[in-house]
């Protein structure tokens, strides 16, 4: 992100943050306190109170970067030996934790007497009905991500959970509402944000100042491509075996006529073990369910890979990384409707209703539904994705819980037709903390409540089809650029387009001329664009499409096939790719150009151009979304010979589907380039030609493993930085008042 605004020219924040458990490579709790920890040091000065059990493994991390050492402070902090002599069996943690976070609370105190924190975080454990002990720090409070107050409907599901299981809920349910109470909801009134790991934990919540859904899974590793299984219908379980996680339900599943075929790998250890061997033995499974016991994380990951599904009906788990990881390799999550696994399976989520009658006659559909409409991978839960999210909470917690920001975009409604980028970013924006979006109306722009209005293409402000839309478009905006002058509303300027339009009006030019005078802030789409001197910009990358398309199917790519998509434009060069291409001697080669021209006789120049080369199909329509991933995905490489070319949606739609693209050699494409792998981007220079298209063909013959680097696009990234840029916007408003 690159910023150029004087709101940042203030010293970092001091930030403290609690976490019982941090450290890499040391759990999913530690690992994401030390992910979180070091996400946070990107933009401030941190402190961590911890155990004296991760010292080593701290020491080790901050030895091996100088920089990151530069910015933490690790305090660690243990009870006295004679108490810790106690701590021996699994249940003594609860109590030992309490203890802790109260010597956590008078530590702080300590630290913040001498340092004068500007925030403080608890980051783990990531339970809401245990103690905080920075919640009374007079600084504002970061708490979570935290769970727990998951819904189980433990009568529904008592035929699965087993008596102890059944006891066990009930008991928990009991013992844990009391805590949540006296603990909890103090901490969530005290806190200016909550961090919920899941949906039900956020709505128990829901009265705090200020809530949003961000589960703590990090992965800071490559997570293996999915490949399935040779049969096409093995599912995996992974987890403890605990009754709550749901394996008896998930071995019921196997038994059901729709599950007819599958197989069922079972990961994990656990008193249930006895009990789901003997129930396998009742349904006469012994030769479709396989139990592989404790595995490494390795292990786990490729089980996945090579697996068709992840059948994963866990009853509370507050986030459930398993879910994400087999997620994020494209592999579909059967789940039901309660805790984090939902959340976390994202896009290929395959989730059934606890509620259902027949519960494993559902979730055996869903998991034959699975078999034959696989996942999408992704990258939304990356590590990368963190300094953006916890920058935004730190920023909403920072600006004392008040007000939302109120924003206002430009575009009026979201229909199907809509642009992908936009209803992505409303969608990002809506489940981003510290901003209230509403959509553009006249009345709302010259009346309603408004900090900041985010225009995309401005000249839509004045255009119409007939000259009386026109003229009275033309007078609203005038007077909303009085009100823009008048009142101190900031305008956020997104510069999708170098230039504007042919054929505006001088009227019209001189509308925008003055609209751009009055934008507080561009956001631009790379940091290769020229602004005016002292112009405050902040570079957002535009958002991938992998969470859009997946609900579409991807094709095998078509041997030897290249691909041109999208509107087609006299300055997109299709000429020059069909000159290029009937110059091509290459056996097997084959040039599909879809999408709608701008004129009939840019169409017949075109077929007139391929003559009688049988090797060049055409199709003139629009494309919708499912017809466009078809296209991308039959074409070994998408070619993109644009005369000029500065931001490219359909080259990122390209990479989204996991299809090479060859594009000019500029500034913007070689940063692509090195941002998601130079085997992904391909460079030509001038004018297209045979020989690019034949260097193309060699490069990608013999395959592209993986997928590109896309983690920087992530919407919840973009959201947030969207969310930073609007809240600087306002701050530079205000000051220039």
């Amino acid at each position: 992100m690159t910023v150029v605004d004087p709101v940042h020219g203030a010293r970092r924040p001091r930030v403290l943050i609690s976490a019982y458990a941090c450290g890499p490579d040391l759990g999913p709790e530690a690992s994401a306190g030390w992910a979180i920890a070091r996400a946070a040091a990107e933009t401030g000065d941190v402190w961590i109170l911890t155990r004296e059990r991760f010292r080593e493994a701290l020491d080790a991390a901050l030895a091996a970067s100088p920089d990151l050492a530069a910015r933490i402070t690790v305090v660690h902090i243990d009870l006295p030996a004679r108490i810790m002599r106690w701590k021996r069996r699994g249940w003594d943690l609860y109590w030992y934790y309490a203890l802790w976070q109260r010597l956590v609370g008078r530590r702080a105190a300590e630290l913040h007497a001498e340092v004068g924190f500007d925030l403080a975080h608890h980051v783990t454990f990531a339970n809401d009905w245990m103690p905080c002990g920075i919640a009374d720090l007079d600084v504002p409070v970061v708490w979570g991500p935290v769970g727990g107050a998951s819904r189980v409907p433990i009568m529904r599901l008592r035929r699965w959970l087993g008596l102890r299981g059944t006891i066990t809920e009930v008991a928990r349910t009991a013992l844990t509402a009391l805590p949540r109470a006296v603990w909890g909801d103090p901490t969530a009134r005290r806190a200016a944000l909550v961090v919920a790991q899941n949906p039900d934990v956020a709505h128990r919540f829901r009265r705090a100042r200020n809530v949003v859904v961000e589960p703590n899974a990090s992965f800071a590793e490559e997570i293996p491509p999915h490949r399935g299984s040779e049969s096409g219908r093995t599912a995996v379980f992974a987890g403890r075996l605990l009754a709550w996680k749901g394996a008896a339900l998930a071995v019921e599943t196997i038994s059901r006529p729709a599950a007819d075929g599958w197989r069922l790998r079972i990961l994990g250890e656990g008193y249930e073990r006895r009990r789901l061997q003997r129930l396998v033995s009742s349904l006469g499974l012994e030769d479709r369910v396989e139990f592989l016991g404790h595995v490494s994380r390795t292990d786990a990951l490729d089980a996945l890979a090579s697996s068709d599904a992840l059948l994963f009906p866990s009853m509370h788990d507050q986030a459930g990384w398993i879910a994400g990881e087999a997620s994020a390799m494209g592999l579909p999550v059967v789940c039901l409707d309660l805790g984090g696994p939902p959340t976390l399976a994202d896009v290929n989520a395959r989730v059934v209703s606890a509620d259902e009658p027949d519960l494993p006659d559902r979730l055996a559909e869903a998991l034959r539904a699975a078999g034959d409409s696989p996942g999408r991978p992704h990258s939304r839960w990356s590590e990368a994705r963190l300094p953006a999210v916890v920058g935004g909470w730190y920023a909403t917690a920072l600006r004392g819980g008040g007000r939302p920001l109120v924003v206002m975009e430009s575009l009026t409604q979201l229909r199907p037709t809509t642009n992908p980028y936009l209803v992505q970013l409303c969608a990002s924006l809506d489940a981003t903390p510290g901003v209230e979006l509403s959509l553009f109306s006249w009345r709302r722009a010259l009346l309603g409540r408004l900090d900041v209005f985010h225009v995309h293409w401005p000249e839509l402000l004045v255009g119409g089809h007939k000259l009386s839309g026109r003229i009275a478009r033309r007078i609203l905006t005038v007077a909303f650029l009085l009100r823009v002058r008048l009142t101190g509303v900031a305008v956020v300027r997104t510069l999708h387009n170098l230039e504007r339009p042919s054929g505006m009006s001088r009227l019209d030019l001189a509308l925008l001329d003055r609209l751009d005078r009055l934008t507080t802030l561009t956001v631009t789409l790379n940091d290769h664009t020229d602004l005016p001197e002292g112009k405050a910009r902040r570079t957002i990358l535009h958002g991938h499409y992998r969470d859009w398309f997946a609900p579409h199917p991807a094709p095998a790519a078509v041997a030897g096939r290249m691909g041109y998509v999208g509107l087609i434009r006299r300055y997109k060069g299709v000429e020059q790719l069909i000159e290029a291409f009937r110059a091509l001697d290459a056996d097997g080669s084959s040039l599909s150009v879809a999408g709608r021209p701008s004129t009939d006789e840019l169409s017949t120049e075109l077929t007139t151009l391929a003559g009688d080369d049988r090797r060049i199909e055409f199709d003139f329509r629009f494309l919708d979304d499912a017809e466009l991933v078809r296209r991308i995905a039959e074409s070994e490489v998408v070619v993109l010979p644009y005369r000029h070319m500065h931001n490219s949606g359909t080259a990122l739609a390209a990479l989204s589907v996991g299809r090479p693209i060859l594009v000019p050699d500029n500034d913007v494409n070689r940063a692509l380039a090195e941002e998601v792998g130079e085997q992904w981007v391909h460079l030509f220079d001038g004018e297209l030609s045979d020989a690019d298209l034949a260097r193309v063909r060699d490069a990608i013959g013999t395959g592209i493993d993986g997928l590109p680097e896309l983690s920087r696009r992530d919407w919840s990234t973009v959201g947030a930085a969207h969310a930073e840029a609007f809240h600087a916007a306002a701050a530079l408003r205000r000051a220039s008042r």
